[in-house]
């Protein structure tokens, strides 16, 4: 009796041994984890092509560079980069570019402004190449880093170009002669749109917006650039005393015009009666003495050095018959655009 009952309990062990190592092998394996989506690799064209604004060049075979041209403007205006001042001159404008590079290397790239040449070529088929400074998006200061591995940098730089009309090509090259195809832009195709320039410089004739005045229409209140200056005509006014101690002639009495100035120049700039160059014209079309830069205030003439973005008010005085009444003002800094307004 004892035999069968040992026998019986051995059979049903064996049975739920089976019957849990079935179980065991029946029981679902938990799915593996899901691996980490892969970064899409960028996509990076090669130069050689014609360019497209937004698009990733590579640049350059020995040490390769990735380059992006987001935008372009023309402008008139002055560019500081460091501590140089970049001013069109009556004749020319600025061709400002807006781009990155990138190190696409596994070690660090010095760049630097001639780490890539740049030549924009005009309707008369001129070369204008770049200024010789990069300046730095975040800061306006020169651009001179080492970029490490897949570092980016976010640049400007602009190039002097005649005053008059579109600009129809801009070359993107290395510094390095054959080191490389050259990236050509074509700036007529609606895909490389420049901004125009601001709308008081454009010359109405041209409906592209592009060609630069020299002699602008100016509006009391506004600023205009000059070459190390900015000047805002605020008002005007007659004076029936003398000046800088002296004795009012008879017949005579001066007539100011109110004007602020301001150093746009990233260095100290003097100013004195003749940093700008003022011709008032009366209604006779003759043109009035111009006789000195005086203080806001005082009758005393202005002289003295501005900082970096300073502003000073003063008056530009200019003596007057009694018979003779002003009507037009025009106002420049040697060799800058001249800007011209009408007197009350």
């Amino acid at each position: 009796m004892r035999k069968n009952s040992l026998f019986a309990l051995t059979v049903l062990l064996l049975l739920c041994s089976s019957v849990a190592v079935f179980a065991a092998k029946a029981k679902a394996k938990p799915k593996p984890a899901p691996k980490p989506a892969k970064a899409k690799a960028q996509s990076v064209m090669l130069a050689g092509d014609n360019g497209v604004f937004g698009t990733v060049y590579s640049i350059r075979k020995g040490y390769p560079i990735y380059f992006r041209l987001k935008s372009a403007e023309y402008t008139t205006d002055q560019m500081v980069i460091g501590d140089r001042l970049y001013a069109p001159k009556a004749d020319e404008k600025l061709l400002v570019l807006h781009f990155t590079v990138q190190n696409p290397l596994k070690d660090e790239q010095y760049i630097r402004w001639d780490s890539l040449r740049f030549t924009a070529v005009d309707s008369m088929n001129i070369n204008h190449e770049m200024g010789s400074d990069w300046g730095d998006e975040m800061n306006q200061g020169s651009l001179v880093m080492y970029l490490k591995p897949a570092q980016k940098a976010d640049i400007y730089a602009g190039i002097m170009v005649s005053a008059k009309g579109i600009i129809p090509k801009l070359m993107v090259m290395s510094d390095y002669d054959g080191d490389g195809p050259i990236l050509r832009y074509d700036l007529k195709n609606p895909k490389n749109a420049v901004a125009p320039l601001k709308k008081y410089v454009a010359d109405p004739s041209d409906a592209s917006g592009c060609t630069a005045l020299e002699t602008v229409p100016g509006e009391s209140g506004t600023t205009y650039p000059c070459i190390n200056f900015g000047i805002t005509v605020q008002k005007s006014g007659y004076l029936e005393e003398g000046i800088n101690g002296e004795e009012l002639e008879e017949g005579i009495h001066y007539f100011t015009v109110t004007v602020l100035v301001k150093n746009k120049s990233p260095e100290k700039t003097y100013l004195r009666w003749d940093s700008i160059i003022p011709v008032l014209l009366s209604t006779d079309g003759e043109e009035l003495n111009y006789k000195d830069m005086l203080l806001a205030s005082a009758n005393r003439g202005m002289d003295r050095d501005l900082k970096p973005g300073e502003e000073v008010t003063v008056r530009l005085c200019f003596e007057l018959p009694k018979d003779a009444t002003p009507q037009t003002l025009s106002i420049k800094e040697e060799e800058s655009r001249t800007y011209e307004f009408k007197m009350p």
